[in-house]
């Protein structure tokens, strides 16, 4: 049984994805040329929203837009995130002090998704965009949230990601178990060569977490740096995670944070 998006819902999402990328008014054709939906159905999908005060049309230029009323919607969302315990500071500084990719993710169902990212300056470098989601199976951030759940809640967060064929082969509990283990012993994820031959990353769980949504901080970069790196990265990343919790006085994730996965 595959999991699938209501589509109404994906394609109003990736109507406002693809003016976030072009970011300039966009017209009819454009648009589903470009997403490939049907025209009558993108015609009432624009007009619906223009209904509704997200987009606005130009009858002269016959062009779509996206109002300040999409703004309003998650505007709030970074200085909450930030108010709640300085995170993008912390995601900042660990960036400047590693000089490679930083991150902080969250779990989101069977998924990771990062929250913000900062990339460093020089040229080797892979910076997926903020809101990027992988399955938690399958990224350092997730394995190291995992590691701080209980077995239960893990068995049970493979069996609906092959229930709902997330994958294009099935997960195995007992290979997952084998790493989460390790990652229990040493607490932190090291993923080399993933998600990609080129890239690595090394993942460590926090303590604190955003209303009892688990968090973890992530570094990645090309794979030979961050090998010939590793030791350095993770004395930092340890130094950096001991001092935030001290200054947060942070209070331990539950470990059965996957136990709110949908029995559906």
């Amino acid at each position: 049984m595959q999991r699938r998006a209501v589509k109404s819902a994906m394609r109003t999402f990736e109507v406002l994805e693809l003016f976030a990328e072009r970011r300039r008014p966009m017209a009819l054709h454009e648009i589903y040329s470009e997403l490939g939906y049907p025209q009558s159905s993108t015609t009432n999908l624009l007009k619906s929203m223009v209904l509704l005060g997200y987009l606005n049309y130009n009858r002269v230029k016959r062009t779509y837009l996206p109002t300040m009323r999409l703004n309003q919607l998650g505007n709030w969302v970074a200085g909450y995130i930030q108010a709640e315990g300085g995170f993008r500071d912390l995601v900042n500084e660990m960036q400047r002090r590693t000089d490679e990719t930083v991150g902080l993710s969250t779990q989101n169902d069977l998924f990771v998704q990062y929250l913000f990212l900062r990339g460093p300056d020089h040229e080797f470098k892979n910076v997926p965009p903020d809101g990027t989601m992988r399955l938690l199976v399958d990224s350092s951030g997730g394995r190291a949230m995992m590691a701080r759940m209980t077995d239960r809640a893990i068995d049970k967060l493979c069996r609906y990601t092959n229930h709902y064929e997330m994958k294009d082969d099935r997960v195995s509990y007992a290979e997952i178990m084998k790493d989460v283990s390790w990652i229990r012993q040493v607490g932190y994820c090291y993923f080399p060569n993933w998600p990609t031959p080129d890239v690595s990353s090394i993942s460590i769980a926090l303590d604190a977490d955003l209303h009892g949504i688990p968090l973890a901080i992530g570094v990645g970069g090309l794979a030979d740096r961050i090998s010939r790196n590793k030791s350095d990265i993770l004395a930092i990343m340890r130094e950096m995670i001991a001092t935030f919790n001290e200054r947060t006085h942070a209070t331990p994730a539950a470990v059965t944070s996957a136990e709110s996965v949908e029995n559906d």
